[in-house]
Order: C-alpha cells, then sequence, then structure tokens
C-alpha cells in the first residue's frame, strides 16, 4: 500500500510513460482512471479482450463491468476444499506432532 505522496508520484510517472506498457493491477479504481489507455478483459468465453480508454470509459461500453467500482459481498465468494488426510497419516483423532515452550513475536 502506498501513501497519498507517493500514489501521486505513482501516477504522474505512468502517465509519463507513454511509450511503455504497464500492467498494472489495483482495487483503486480511481487510479485505473487516471493511468489506464487501454483496458485487456477476460470475457465471459475466456478470451482476452482489448478497450482503448479508461476504466470508466470500459464501464460505459461494458455495463455489466460497474461492479468493478463497487466492493459488496455478493462479488466475492471464497470457498476451501476440505482437506485431506497427511501422507501417512491413517487418523484424523491423534496429534501428528506436540510442542512444548514455544512463542512467536511479530516483527
Amino acid at each position: 500500500h502506498l501513501d497519498v505522496k507517493n500514489v501521486a508520484w505513482l501516477e504522474e510517472f505512468l502517465v509519463s510513460q507513454t511509450h511503455k506498457t504497464s500492467m498494472i493491477i489495483s482495487h483503486d479504481s480511481g487510479f485505473l482512471d487516471r493511468v489506464t489507455t487501454h483496458i485487456i478483459h477476460y470475457e465471459d468465453n475466456r478470451k482476452l479482450k482489448n478497450y482503448k480508454g479508461n476504466l470508466a470509459m470500459f464501464v460505459k461500453r461494458v455495463p455489466r463491468a460497474k461492479t468493478y467500482y463497487e466492493l459488496s459481498e455478493e462479488n466475492l465468494s471464497f470457498t476451501f476444499p476440505e482437506p485431506g488426510l497427511l501422507d501417512g497419516v491413517k487418523s484424523k483423532g491423534k496429534a501428528i506432532i506436540k510442542m512444548d515452550k514455544r512463542t512467536y513475536q511479530y516483527p
């Protein structure tokens, strides 16, 4: 994460790079609006499609992409598979490893 001053510097730098390509991934839609000139979108048919313009222009052309400006629970779905047994372990009831007198301190 960058502070406001460094985001401003990065925006200015990216906009000044007129003959270079950058792949930018950000949750900040305002930042993307200001620095992008093309959006490459992963379409429903599993193909990449190039759209000229910034994020706001892209959303005008592809209205379903309006969710890129919103963050809600219905846009997010995480599912984790049920963990399987470890190699060589036949029972879920017995301890695999035991540790005593261990501490952890966040750096």
